[in-house]
């Protein structure tokens, strides 16, 4: 069970695109760790470590259920100096920041630029200007959102062995990948009927993904900006660059928001106590006269 579960943690290191030579040293960290202890408990525990800090490179959160309990609280700065236009922008990478306790109304996050380095290299694996540049550059030109099209495509195929097929044509190439890519497949069709149970979505409906990437831009900018790899013009620059994409594709906080929520679960999987923590952060958004989604209509 341990060397499917290693198995199972490489194929999702592959599917997004990680190089051989990484997976590589993934694989030789992970198994001297299990040679060290002899303790079931131990090394699951330690796979679950390593599962926790993937998901969090390439979703810019840590998805952790012991996060304190005032993770819902607003945080916001009393001296921001944006301009409406830029806070409107920084709000709308609300759902993420209220989850990692950041400012909702201003640039910095509240974070000292010695802890936003060690997140950034911890979450994103960057550690420079040049591979936060490089990021960006590619959540704006294609993210996880080319790949939720095409799975939402599978889905909808008559059968699962068409769903495969499809997949295979479109998007893997090899078993790894494979099951990377089955394993989002599955986690869509939960969403799905947990979402339309909650009466978020409509049946037929689908969710847009943009905000899922674009969220992530507008936090990474802003944790760049606290680290001192981007400077204020452009951090801002970056963060305005994602309005009008995000004013065409959504028409309310509510719709970002879902939209949002359902591509989280998709990437990292359904999980009730989370979902209900991530409902209960919206609804936080939408109601509280302090909040920026009140106080800005869209």
């Amino acid at each position: 069970m341990n060397q499917n579960a290693i198995e199972q943690y490489l194929q999702s290191l592959k599917a997004m695109g990680l190089s051989d030579e990484a997976i590589a040293m993934y694989r030789q960290q992970m198994e001297q760790s299990m040679q060290l202890s002899s303790q079931w408990a131990s090394q699951l525990n330690q796979f679950g470590q390593n599962i926790q800090q993937f998901n969090a490179m390439f979703t810019g959160d840590n998805s952790d259920d012991n996060a304190p309990a005032d993770a819902q609280t607003l945080l916001l700065n009393p001296d921001s100096t944006l301009t409406p236009e830029e806070q409107w922008a920084i709000a709308c990478g609300a759902d993420l920041a209220l989850l990692n306790g950041q400012y909702l109304n201003d640039l910095t996050t509240g974070f000292t630029k010695q802890e936003c380095r060690e997140l950034l290299s911890e979450w994103w694996d960057i550690d420079s200007k040049e591979e936060v540049l490089d990021m960006i550059n590619w959540l704006f030109q294609e993210g996880h959102r080319i790949q939720y099209d095409i799975i939402w495509q599978a889905m909808n195929a008559v059968s699962i062995k068409e769903s495969k097929a499809f997949l295979r044509e479109h998007v893997v190439a090899n078993q790894m990948e494979e099951e990377a890519a089955m394993q989002r497949l599955r986690n869509m069709r939960d969403a799905i009927e947990l979402f339309q149970q909650h009466e978020l979505i409509g049946k037929g409906t689908q969710p847009e993904m943009l905000i899922w990437d674009y969220a992530r831009i507008i936090n990474l900018s802003r944790g760049s900006f606290d680290a001192g790899y981007l400077s204020r013009e452009e951090a801002l620059d970056i963060i305005l660059r994602c309005v009008e994409p995000i004013r065409k594709m959504y028409t309310s906080w509510k719709q970002l928001s879902v939209s949002y929520q359902f591509a989280r679960c998709v990437w990292n999987g359904v999980d009730e106590d989370i979902f209900e923590d991530m409902m209960a952060g919206m609804e936080v958004l939408l109601t509280d006269p302090n909040s920026p989604w009140v106080k800005m209509p869209w």
